[in-house]
């Protein structure tokens, strides 16, 4: 057997092994929650960089958007742009850690500085990042980047969860406090955009101004208000408040019986992995949704652009070519001439006598 011959056997073998055998609707929810524990507990390396590897796409994916933010614009400092990369990447966790009177993560662990900065300093200082942003297709790169945000966003707001256990303000009589959850959930998502858009972080001079969350609009505001959506739905779906009883028993009839899992207390509800899963691919396909919405106006508009461009130009076009016929068309007008005055400039000038040469 040949090289090439390996190589495709490998590859198909491969392929395979990844591809089920059949699709069902519950195919994608396995294969994510698959993906996602892969994540959450492999390192990259076990001995050279033994860091999860969720980590490190978090902070490739925040390079990618920082080189957005940055684009075209007069920069400071190396340290004063990695400051506003580290806010705008520890943003969140930062805020929901105050909040719920903990200390933050980068506080007491160094694996935090390991990972960010090392990246950062991979991609940024390099132009990798900002290199990606311009070639890569814009569609591709967003929706690419929505389904990235939707796994990191997705798993972070699953994760609340067991920072409420400990604290006050997490239970009610009912449960899990839905209105904390709602508003963490959405704090952890964009406090980071929140905090860099308000202080000015990606300008050269920071200063005080509005935030884009805070300018209002559907697809705008859509970083939050779709947090806080699937911090209702993760609490749905794994029954921490009976308030929501009614919408956790649809989800049960209608959901396959392969995600649920029987207790002898609750009775059937869906698997925790599995409602992760379901949370990751929502938040993805309403991100990715709002990726298509903002490329396809991108493109309508750049095509009306051109087209008032190429009316402008026939129009400048046309006034010229006006002013060039006016020009020939010049009519001639009649001028009475003094006859005089022609006379006198016909008479000849007398011409000087030459000079004597001297002897």
């Amino acid at each position: 057997m040949s090289v090439i011959d390996k190589v495709v056997q490998t590859l198909s073998d491969q392929i395979s092994s990844l591809s089920p055998d059949t699709f069902s609707p519950t195919t994608p929810i396995f294969q994510v929650s698959k993906f996602v524990h892969h994540l959450t507990t492999t390192p990259i390396h076990p001995v050279y960089f033994p860091y999860l590897r969720f980590h490190v796409i978090h902070a490739i994916r925040v390079t990618t958007v920082w080189a957005i933010l940055t684009k075209g614009k007069k920069k400071g400092g190396r340290l004063q742009d990695l400051f506003g990369y580290l806010v705008m990447a520890w943003g969140g966790s930062t805020v929901i850690s105050m909040l719920l009177n903990r200390p933050p993560t980068w506080l007491i662990s160094s694996t935090p500085w390991i990972i960010y900065p090392s990246i950062y300093t991979l991609l940024i200082p390099t132009g990798l990042s900002s290199y990606f942003v311009n070639t890569c297709p814009t569609i591709m790169f967003n929706v690419i980047g929505a389904f990235v945000d939707g796994m990191t966003r997705g798993s972070t707001i699953t994760s609340l969860s067991s920072l409420l256990t400990t604290h006050s303000i997490g239970h009610t009589e009912s449960g899990t406090n839905i209105w904390a959850y709602t508003l963490l959930s959405a704090l952890a998502v964009s406090s980071g955009g929140l905090l860099v858009g308000l202080l000015g972080l990606n300008e050269n001079d920071w200063k005080l101004s509005t935030p884009n969350l805070l300018k209002g609009g559907f697809l705008t505001t859509l970083d939050a208000w779709s947090a806080s959506l699937i911090g209702i739905l993760w609490l749905t779906l794994t029954r921490q408040n009976t308030s929501l009883n009614p919408l956790s028993n649809m989800f049960e009839a209608v959901l396959p019986h392969e995600l649920k899992i029987t207790s002898s207390t609750q009775g059937k509800f869906i698997d925790t992995t599995h409602a992760g899963s379901i949370c990751v691919l929502i938040l993805g396909s309403l991100l990715a949704t709002r990726a298509i919405i903002l490329s396809w106006k991108t493109t309508n508009d750049k095509s009306k652009q051109i087209k008032v461009d190429k009316k402008s130009e026939l129009f400048i076009i046309d006034e010229k070519q006006n002013n060039k016929n006016r020009k020939e068309k010049v009519i001639k007008t009649p001028v009475k001439v003094n006859k005089e005055s022609i006379s006198n400039s016909s008479k000849l000038t007398p011409r000087k006598s030459p000079r004597a040469k001297s002897k």
